[in-house]
């Protein structure tokens, strides 16, 4: 059954539009499970029904025509119960409705599965038989697996399909993600190259054959090239009768074999990229069938040419590409290194199809001010490029093909925003205090933007959190003693005579070094932080002593190690620190170094039951809310498919942080917030009504949030927190803060368009 499933999924995949997937798919199950009848239904939203969209065994007629209600039928059943039903005699069972236009009178078995993709049900497929019987347990098992695999492979298609016809009939589309640094961005798209596969393609249709033809030619020739280069570079190293899988190669280039299966697509009217496409996806299917293992590993020859030919030919298309003044950046998987390439006053917007609001790539757009949306459908990329879009990263929405009417109210949005934002700049410098007199320092999340974030020294009380990762992340090897020394030196003095917390190494998760790759199955729960640093003593060495050197003569230098989960990592931690001191001290004797503090993070929750520990081994702690609130839900970061489950505003986060603060205090050990939390107005009124009095955050949000807490009396946010901590759910958490915020004359941070 495991190939059968295989085969359907896999023939599915390759349909040139969703009619054709769709009837492919209820061929193939009818002559899967040997039965006399299966169609798919798809559910219409706006109409509270389902429609039929595909039958093998039904009126052919009904297709796209036949509706039935939510509510009705056993069709509806099996979507409200979203669970299947099987039975012997449809007839008898009281939900029945008898449909004459679809012609299922003589049919009496009746299976049926629900197809749901993100807790929402896109249909319902059922099958059908003359013989009256229940359906064993191996077939409803297959078809719930087959449901299953192709929620999220129909929900594409049916959103392709949609973005298709929009385009031809000049409709916006609009696409939900999750939204991660807040902005509105209205400009053009400019898609980075995915790591190229024939899933990226979109199967397109081209008049001019002619052009598509020299494509395609001149992207075989490049591909020969590369065979003869490889082959000639290979000659010396390798057997000749290995070298002859080139000429293989070369052969299936052959205009007699690819090249003439190709052309006959083109002359269908295809693209050069979807006729390719075809013939590649068409000739794996062809191996993979085979018995002969030989013949079946050929597939990967296939796969393999066809990929070189449509690398030449991409690269073909996208050789100079500029980026458009109002660049909104669509990637797979945003890397920092591509918000680099982009020009200076270039960059709008940010979409990344894989990852979640709180990975680290996520944070950078965040410090930089640029509005991003993360995990949008994951749909064809290169579809996207050149068109006119507007991000919304206030709800999450993408706008393809905006109209005019949307485009002005956006653009008035922007301008509301500006004057918000000026608001907010009027302030920048006055002393962060709340109405009742608290003094809050708020300092600065930096290590990210490393050329401009100097500049900002005198903006903030210094800096909660400095990210060293970050300098390790752009370069081609680990730096050296004297690197580092002297940029933290640089660092140390933009902000002197204010302190600098710096964190040490923080790599793994989704920090990597290209020089020092990480491969885990599970990285969050792996092998990083401190237990890197511990691991490599050499490198934690020469970390330090560049800090300690660094700080002479300065004296703002504090140390922070991350990932701590127990009193062992801060005793070595801590042994190592001391073993720097005094070696740095024996070999410069004419040097007066100075014992920086130390502090720990409290992002692992073993941590936060450890504070009466901490308060006799370190001299402060810092909470990373964004790792602990990971940790607390079990909810990875960094993947799309939780990400709304990830939720800083839990309940039981907001009773952890609470404990902290009560228990610091307890144990006199001086404590702060450097994660996302403390960026976001309501999070920052809730921890101040803990007892938190330094809040870490990007520079971005530092001016909002002081600007906010002028306004208010933290006795009032007292108030709020009490009603916050009973609530429920994160959900009835953040009402109660908006409503808060409303009361108290702050209800334009929350301006969003009708459409949210």
């Amino acid at each position: 059954m495991l190939a059968t499933l295989r085969s359907i999924a896999e023939a599915v995949s390759q349909q040139a539009d969703l009619d054709s997937a769709l009837s492919c798919f209820v061929e193939m199950v009818k002559d899967a499970m040997q039965t006399q009848c299966c169609s798919i239904y798809f559910a219409d939203y706006s109409q509270d029904n389902f429609v039929l969209m595909a039958t093998q065994g039904l009126n052919p007629d009904a297709v796209g025509k036949f509706r039935i209600g939510f509510t009705e039928g056993l069709v509806g059943l099996v979507a409200q119960r979203e669970e299947p039903i099987n039975i012997a005699y449809a007839k008898s069972h009281p939900r029945f409705k008898l449909s004459p236009e679809v012609n299922e009178e003589g049919y009496n078995a009746f299976l049926s599965v629900p197809v749901v993709h993100q807790k929402k049900v896109l249909g319902v497929i059922v099958v059908q038989q003359k013989l009256a019987r229940v359906f064993s347990q191996d077939e409803e098992s297959f078809l719930i697996t087959l449901s299953a695999q192709l929620a999220s492979q129909l929900a594409h298609a049916e959103i392709k399909e949609v973005l298709r016809q929009d385009e031809f009939s000049h409709q916006t589309s609009v696409l939900k993600g999750v939204s991660s640094a807040p902005g509105i961005a209205i400009g053009q798209a400019f898609v980075v190259i995915p790591k190229l596969d024939f899933k990226s393609i979109e199967l397109q249709k081209d008049n001019d054959i002619s052009l598509q033809r020299k494509l395609f030619s001149q992207a075989v020739s490049a591909t020969r090239k590369e065979f003869n280069t490889l082959s000639m570079t290979l000659s010396d190293t390798i057997p000749q009768e290995a070298l002859a899988v080139f000429d293989v190669y070369q052969q299936l280039l052959d205009a007699k074999s690819l090249g003439q299966n190709v052309d006959e697509q083109l002359q269908q009217g295809w693209s050069a990229k979807s006729a390719l496409k075809i013939v590649i996806e068409g000739l794996i299917t062809q191996f993979n069938a085979m018995q002969d293992p030989y013949i079946k590993e050929r597939a990967v020859d296939v796969k393999d040419i066809g990929l070189r030919v449509l690398h030449h030919l991409v690269n073909t298309e996208q050789a100079v590409k500029p980026y458009p003044k109002d660049t909104i950046l669509i990637a797979s998987t945003l890397t920092p290194s591509m918000l680099a390439e982009v020009p200076k006053g270039h960059l709008a917007g940010v979409v990344s199809v894989n990852g979640a609001a709180n990975s680290h790539a996520s944070i950078l757009t965040r410090a930089m001010g640029i509005p991003a949306i993360w995990g949008i459908e994951d749909l064809p990329l290169l579809q996207f490029d050149g068109k006119s879009m507007i991000l919304d990263a206030y709800a999450g929405r993408l706008y393809i093909s905006p109209s005019q009417m949307l485009h002005d109210e956006y653009s008035q949005l922007q301008h509301q925003e500006t004057i918000l934002n000026e608001r907010f700049l009027t302030e920048q410098d006055y002393e962060a205090i709340t109405l009742d007199g608290e003094h809050i320092s708020l300092q600065l999340n930096a290590g990210l933007d490393l050329n401009t974030e100097h500049s900002k020294s005198n903006m903030c009380d210094g800096v909660g959190l400095y990210r060293t990762e970050a300098w390790f992340m752009q370069k081609g090897q680990f730096p050296s003693q004297i690197e580092q020394e002297n940029w933290y030196r640089e660092v140390l003095t933009s902000y002197h005579p204010a302190a600098v917390v710096m964190r040490t190494l923080d790599i793994g998760g989704d920090k990597v070094l290209d020089y020092f790759n990480i491969s885990e199955d599970n990285p969050f729960l792996g092998w990083r932080g401190i237990r890197v640093s511990l691991d490599h003593p050499e490198l934690f060495l020469d970390q330090l002593k560049a800090m300690l050197k660094a700080n002479i003569g300065l004296g703002n230098l504090k140390i922070m190690l991350p990932m701590i989960s127990g009193t062992e990592e801060v005793d070595e931690a801590l042994a190592l620190l001391e073993q720097a001191y005094y070696e740095l001290a024996e070999n410069h004797p004419e040097q007066i170094l100075e014992r920086p503090e130390v502090g720990v993070m409290l992002e692992v929750p073993s941590s936060i039951f450890m504070l009466e520990e901490w308060s006799q081994k370190v001299d402060f702690c810092s909470v990373g809310s964004n790792d602990l609130t990971q940790y607390m839900l079990a909810v990875d970061r960094a993947n799309a498919r939780v990400a709304e489950l990830f939720n800083p505003y839990h309940p039981s986060v907001l009773r952890v942080l609470q404990k902290v603060a009560t228990e610091c205090h307890t144990h006199e050990l001086p404590f702060s917030l450097c994660g996302e939390l403390g960026g976001d107005p309501e999070g920052a009124i809730l921890l101040i009504a803990m007892g938190y009095r330094r809040l870490s955050m990007n520079y971005s949000s530092l001016n909002k949030i002081k600007w906010v807490l002028r306004r208010l009396k933290v006795a009032d946010m007292e108030q709020l927190l009490d009603a916050c901590l009973a609530q429920p759910t994160a959900k009835h958490v953040l009402r109660l803060t908006r409503n808060f915020m409303i009361e108290h004359n702050l209800g334009d941070l929350f301006y969003t368009p009708s459409h949210s």
